[in-house]
């Protein structure tokens, strides 16, 4: 018995290469210091004999190329007043050299699919170009129309999918980022658009418990209205889980005072992704393990696999559909910096850094109970709104003594049905499942979410009444991953009559 469809969802999860490409330039040792990550975006560095598109093996369907920036501009480019042409740059792209924009875009389009990949996505800045033959030019705001509305012609010839708008000189201004999106929704009905929240790695407020200003708050509650996806943002490294379960927590809130439509993308911590219903983002990649000169342990591809496996059973939902609870608890995470190495973002001073965020959140469903006798992971869940699918995920937290350590507790939720999936995420001592109906007598079948064959397990689980009681230790033998205990457990679990 296999659990998980063999075919994906269709949704908005990519593979952004901004990262890869930051990686690439660290393999060298001497970089010349006029190299930036942009430079190197290239025909070779993706679709060479080890270019980054080999790997993914297994879930490229469920995944869109986002080339991110660098793509459409030339070698070495760094006055950004010249980006936001859309026009994929020929020195990068010689094969592509003689054909017109629409043209390359559609040679790009059709190459990235026939890897298995679902298509392509480009980023662009929040801006039209502003500095073009080497002149400064300023466009009325028909002008600036006109133009989308000429790229949107193109994405649409070109087969483009998704469109990740990024900063540019209209960042955070919510009326320019309504005007992009209705251009592409007029001449490329069929293309996606995000746009983002924050631009900021670490709120400057972050210190005194509120991360979001009251400015931004309103931002939200007019841009969601107008994005087809909304990312939660770029988040350093060693505080990925507490900034993103903050600012999800913040955006799924406001989706709720506007009841967006759109869809919340909380970039590449995928696990959050999975237990509350948003698209992933993904930045991490297989060849992380073979980088070279910078001090970051590689990330988990198998974390990735397994939350875009059960978003084939349950994909990502509007943020501000159902209903929505996120407590008023907070913890805090630390992340103690030491001297950071030359041109690691983000560029802080070394120092003690620390995001609060909310100790749980759930999505069509009551708050988890969480116990522990001492630190708590962040624990997320939803049911599906249509699916009915159930997902909890405990996330791995930063303190003083280290990054991305899951503090054991058990927890428990209720609220699903005995008759859909179950999809449990993390490690934990004992995960309780309280159901709508009488479960005793049923089979359990259980699935590690990186495989494509469930087992019985229903001598290891207890049932009692209504509800369904996972040990730790059948979860971490279950959903093991390549790296045994040192990666995400990650499995799926179905009664049956």
């Amino acid at each position: 018995m296999n659990l998980i469809p063999d075919k994906p969802q269709v949704t908005g999860n990519y593979f952004c290469t901004w990262d890869s490409q930051s990686d690439q330039m660290y393999t060298w040792k001497d970089r010349p210091a006029a190299l930036s990550a942009r430079d190197a975006m290239n025909e070779d560095f993706l679709f060479g004999e080890n270019g980054l598109l080999n790997s993914f093996q297994g879930i490229r369907e469920d995944l869109i190329v986002v080339l991110d920036d660098g793509w459409d501009v030339p070698y070495g480019a760094k006055d950004t007043r010249i980006f936001g042409s859309l026009e994929a740059e020929p020195e990068r792209f010689p094969s592509l050299a003689a054909l017109s924009p629409a043209e390359r875009l559609r040679a790009l389009s059709d190459r990235i699919r026939s890897l298995g990949y679902r298509g392509l996505g480009l980023w662009v800045p929040t801006q039209s170009p502003s500095l073009v033959n080497g002149r400064e030019i300023t466009r009325t705001p028909e002008e600036e129309r006109l133009y989308w509305e000429e790229r949107a012609k193109w994405c649409h010839d070109g087969g483009v999918l998704y469109l990740k708008a990024d900063w540019g000189a209209h960042q955070g201004d919510a009326d320019y980022c309504a005007m992009m999106t209705a251009c592409m929704r007029k001449y490329a009905p069929g293309l996606l658009i995000e746009h983002g929240f924050t631009g900021r790695p670490l709120f400057e407020s972050e210190k005194d418990g509120c991360a979001v200003p009251e400015a931004a708050q309103a931002y939200l509650e007019i841009v969601l209205p107008v994005s087809d996806y909304l990312r939660t943002y770029d988040v350093c490294h060693e505080l990925k889980y507490a900034s993103t379960v903050d600012r999800a927590a913040i955006c799924l809130q406001a989706a709720h005072i506007c009841q967006a439509n759109a869809i919340l993308n909380i970039e590449d911590t995928a696990l959050i992704g999975a237990a509350l219903g948003c698209s992933v983002g993904v930045m991490r990649h297989e060849l992380e393990k073979e980088r070279k000169h910078i001090n970051l342990p590689p990330r988990r591809v198998s974390e990735t696999a397994a939350a875009l496996r059960w978003q084939r059973i349950a994909p990502p939902f509007a943020a501000g559909k159902g209903s929505l609870m996120v407590t008023d608890e907070r913890l805090k995470d630390v992340w103690r910096c030491a001297r950071r190495e030359p041109g690691h973002w983000p560029d802080v001073p070394a120092g003690d850094y620390y995001v609060t965020a909310p100790s749980a959140i759930a999505r069509n469903m009551p708050l988890p109970e969480v116990l522990s006798e001492g630190e708590k992971p962040y624990v997320l869940c939803s049911i599906h709104p249509e699916t009915g699918a159930l997902c909890v995920a405990a996330t791995p937290r930063t303190f003083p003594t280290g990054v991305d350590q899951t503090p054991l507790a058990e927890i428990r939720v209720k609220g699903a049905s005995s008759q859909k999936p179950v999809g449990l995420f993390g490690s934990f001592t004992f995960h309780t499942v309280t159901f709508e109906e009488p479960v005793e007598g049923c089979r359990v079948v259980a699935q590690n979410l990186l495989c494509d064959e469930a087992e019985d397990v229903t001598p290891q689980v207890l049932l009692s009444g209504r509800r369904m009681t996972v040990p730790g230790d059948l979860m971490r033998r279950i959903g093991a991953t390549e790296d045994g205990e040192n990666g995400i457990p990650a499995i799926v679990l179905q009664l049956l009559k």
